[in-house]
């Protein structure tokens, strides 16, 4: 819990590190949130007489994305300067299969000991 507590105070921090166990505790707190919503979205049965045939509307798990971008974004970007990384590799995001190498890096990759460019390691 102390994990998710941090990540959200420190939704706009981009500088610093953020270790393994913070990375992957936020995301799957955020997983967890945003699967509840989009399931309670569809049982609620959101309908939008105009638009539900082009775009489904789904307003509690997209207000749970608003929610979760910031420190999720600032999270990762802590974590990659937690493996010596630029948090421009983030936007590996952007591309059809970079989110694969940037899930490794995030989830496996060990933390650089000591302190690096970008801080003292994460306690």
């Amino acid at each position: 819990m102390k994990w998710i507590v941090k990540c959200f105070r420190n939704y706009a921090v981009f500088n610093g590190r953020a270790g393994r166990e913070e990375y992957t505790y936020f995301t799957l707190f955020v997983v967890f949130i945003q699967f509840f919503f989009l399931s309670v979205d569809f049982l609620i049965g959101w309908e939008f007489e105009n638009i539900k045939e082009v775009v489904p509307v789904l307003p509690l798990f997209e207000i749970s994305r608003l929610i979760t971008i910031l420190p999720a974004l600032s999270v990762t970007v802590r974590r990659l300067h937690d493996i010596n990384k630029s948090g421009w590799w983030v936007l590996l995001v952007l591309t059809i299969i970079g989110f694969i190498p940037l899930a490794y890096y995030c989830f496996f990759e060990k933390s650089d000991t000591g302190e690096n460019q970008y801080g003292l390691s994460p306690t």
